[in-house]
């Protein structure tokens, strides 16, 4: 039986920076991903925020593919309200690339990556964790959970599983993009409910099309693809689909009897856009530094629940209650809505000047006092949360 400091289940990003943070504090560290590749199978829409770019530590750029200034919000009532930063704010980018670069920079600080290497079971062994690989066993002072939306191995172990759990779908289309260099958001309940739908330019003539809804996200996508609001910019058949699960709200408990989850795991996503890379690289940095702390100087687990919610558990608790009070509006609070910050200059100059979508707490708060005299709009706010 092969014996290391920290066994990481998953070869995602938080999983692999969590492994390479182990590695660094000193801690022999394996990572066991199921796949017999990293960076497979896609589940994500591939749109990074500046933030989690540098968070990713990643010197190399060959992952990224278009850069974003903008974003245009597209309401149910069809109107359009643009954004614009003079600074870049975000990237699309080829996630099998930048998976895969994730994991040369873990590797590349002593971590073992072992492929094909599906976790079926674990047991308790006085202070290890075996783990169970059907034809071998690994055992490991410390195991991180970072499996993924269904982390089968985490709730066995008493992690309960995230608060809420959206079903997400995109394709890649030929597509006939109006701004580059500007990410749509199309909201409205017939569209997507539960959260919203996207365009994103990847060139000049193709974008990923996609959206998350409280469930039946392919079949909201067919009716999407399929409205006249983007039916006629469609050039082609799709090239490639993308689907899977979105875990929003995290659990009470992150950690079990010699285990962390960690990223989707733990349900470390921001519930304003379903993005989970950079709130998972954070988590991550800080689970393999505890982990490694734990098997090398007997430091206490639990200090990861304290960290990681420290670190981002204001934003991702503000973020709750605004997905909350937008699932509750309806279509024409949603216009109302949007109306209001399109006919204010100075709340368009305060969004385009503070928008960040890694921590969006801070313009939506700005965004809040803005608008905290506009009687009709702070009676519909209340209105829908109470």
């Amino acid at each position: 039986m092969d014996r290391y400091d920290v066994a990481v289940i998953g070869g995602g990003p938080a999983g692999l920076m969590a492994a390479k943070h182990a590695s660094i504090c000193g801690a022999s560290t394996v990572v066991l991903e199921e796949h017999r590749a990293v960076g497979y199978p896609v589940q994500c829409a591939g749109l990074l925020g500046i933030r989690a770019l540098e968070a990713s530590e990643i010197r190399e750029e060959g992952f990224l593919l278009n850069p974003f200034r903008g974003a245009v919000f597209v309401p149910p009532d069809g109107s359009r309200l643009s954004f614009r930063s003079p600074d870049i704010r975000a990237w699309a980018v080829d996630r099998r690339l930048f998976d895969r670069s994730m994991a040369v920079e873990a590797v590349r600080h002593g971590v073992e990556i072992m492929l094909g290497a599906h976790v079926r079971s674990l047991r308790r062994s006085g202070d290890l964790t075996v783990l169970e690989l059907g034809d071998k066993e690994i055992a490991a002072r410390a195991v991180i959970s970072a499996e993924g939306v269904r982390a089968s191995i985490a709730r066995r172990s008493g992690i309960p599983p995230p608060k809420r759990l959206l079903s997400g779908a995109q394709v890649e289309v030929p597509f006939d993009v109006d701004d580059i260099e500007s990410v749509e958001v199309h909201l409205g309940r017939d569209i997507a409910p539960g959260l919203f739908a996207w365009v994103i330019p990847i060139s000049r003539s193709s974008a990923r099309v996609g959206l998350c809804a409280t469930d039946g996200a392919c079949s909201h996508l067919r009716r999407f693809l399929s409205s006249d609001r983007i039916n006629d910019r469609i050039r082609g058949s799709p090239v490639s689909l993308v689907v899977g699960g979105l875990p929003l709200g995290p659990p009470d408990r992150t950690v079990a009897d010699g285990m962390l989850a960690v990223g989707d795991a733990a349900a470390q996503v921001k519930p304003t856009s379903g993005g989970g890379v950079y709130p998972g690289l954070v988590c991550g940095r800080i689970a393999g530094r505890v982990a490694a702390e734990h098997v090398l100087n007997g430091g206490q687990l639990e200090r990861y629940e304290r960290e990681w919610r420290s670190a981002i558990g204001r934003e991702i608790s503000l973020g709750m209650k605004v997905n909350d009070t937008l699932r509750r509006m309806s279509d024409g609070d949603i216009d109302m809505m949007i109306r209001k910050i399109a006919s204010r200059p100075e709340v368009i100059r305060a969004i385009e000047k503070h928008g960040d979508i890694d921590r969006p707490s801070r313009v939506i708060l700005r965004v809040l006092t803005m608008l905290a005299l506009d009687l009709s709009f702070i009676r519909t706010i209340l209105r829908v949360m109470f």
